[in-house]
Parts: C-alpha cells; sequence; structure tokens
C-alpha cells in the first residue's frame, strides 16, 4: 500500500492535535496543602503510609459548606488529596 501526500498530512496533523494535548495535561496545576500545623498532620499520616481515602475524611471535618466553603468551580471534594498533594 502506497502512503500518499494526503496521508501524510492527516497523519502530521493527527501527531500535532496529540502533541497539544500531551503539552497541555496538567497545565492547571492545584496549589498545594498549606505547611501549616492544621494540614500538617494530614501530610505526616500521609508519609506515615496511611491511604489516601483514610485522610481525606479529614479533609471534611474543616472543609464544610458553614466552616470554610470551597470555590464555586472546585471540583468534588472528597478526591482532596489527588490535586493538593505535596
Amino acid at each position: 500500500m502506497k502512503v500518499g501526500k494526503r496521508d501524510l498530512i492527516v497523519i502530521a496533523l493527527a501527531g500535532v492535535l496529540l502533541a497539544f494535548l500531551l503539552l497541555r495535561t496538567g497545565s492547571e496545576k492545584a496549589r498545594p496543602l498549606p505547611a501549616d500545623a492544621q494540614h500538617g498532620r494530614f501530610l505526616e499520616q500521609l508519609a506515615a503510609g496511611q491511604s489516601r481515602l483514610v485522610v481525606e475524611k479529614g479533609c471534611l471535618s474543616c472543609h464544610t459548606q458553614n466552616v470554610r466553603p470551597l470555590s464555586k468551580g472546585h471540583p468534588p471534594k472528597e478526591q482532596c488529596l489527588i490535586c493538593h498533594n505535596k
């Protein structure tokens, strides 16, 4: 099968699109956990080998709708430590 000029253009465009998508991945980084006493205990628990799912339950003790609400565009708060890691 012969690869023509049109095929090469399509392959090149697909490559450019793939490169663009890969470069955009992770460009919007979340802020890390603050290095204060309130958040430091969570980092210590993670460093000790505790499960992320268990540690994240502690986030909900402070970040509630009434006490310290999250911003309007914030993703689901059940996954805090996926974005807010070290």
